[in-house]
């Protein structure tokens, strides 16, 4: 009984000190601070766009032309709107290659993988987010692949999420 007092004090000791100490560090400690604070993180996300507008361009399909969509710089950029599953919006969705090992394994399946779609249709990032482990990769570099019709929302293109869905049939 008394060792569980102990452990007891030695816990509520330790979260109060925890909590003296990130009020004490953690706190903004004046305006400005909090202003050169968000200004930083604007800069890094503008750093980011440029980055992914730079990504966007190593689309296939749109390599090297624009297809008559202009990307306009806003003041602030709108989040990307949910495309649920988006394989019937695909210009062009290549077969991923079915991998040796996962057919030596009788690997099957169905293999979902998040993606986010840019401006010009093209992918920019993509994960898989569920089915077998050992098709995961191979549907995600097939996701890489794929282009997309811009989106278009009010007339300005979108970036979009939505999901691809990848089926597996053991050979």
């Amino acid at each position: 009984m008394r060792k569980q007092i102990i452990y007891l004090f030695v816990a509520i000791l330790t979260f109060a000190v925890g909590t003296i100490f990130s009020a004490i560090f953690y706190r903004d400690a004046s305006p400005s601070l909090s202003i050169s604070r968000r200004e930083s993180i604007v800069e890094q996300r503008d750093v980011l766009v440029t980055k992914s507008e730079q990504l966007s361009t190593s689309c296939g399909c749109h390599q090297g032309s624009d297809e008559g969509v202009q990307v306009k710089e806003e003041a602030a950029p709108r989040a990307p709107i949910s495309g649920g599953v988006i394989n019937g919006k695909a210009v062009s969705l290549p077969k991923p290659a079915y991998p040796a090992i996962a057919n030596a394994a009788h690997a099957s399946g169905t293999v979902t993988v998040q993606v986010l779609i840019d401006e010009r249709g093209c992918v920019v990032s993509s994960r898989a987010v569920g089915g077998h482990p050992l098709l995961q990769q191979a549907a995600v570099q097939a996701a890489y692949r794929a282009c997309f019709t811009p989106t278009l929302l009010s007339g300005q293109p979108v970036k979009v999420s939505g999901v691809i869905m990848y089926n597996f049939v053991s050979q």
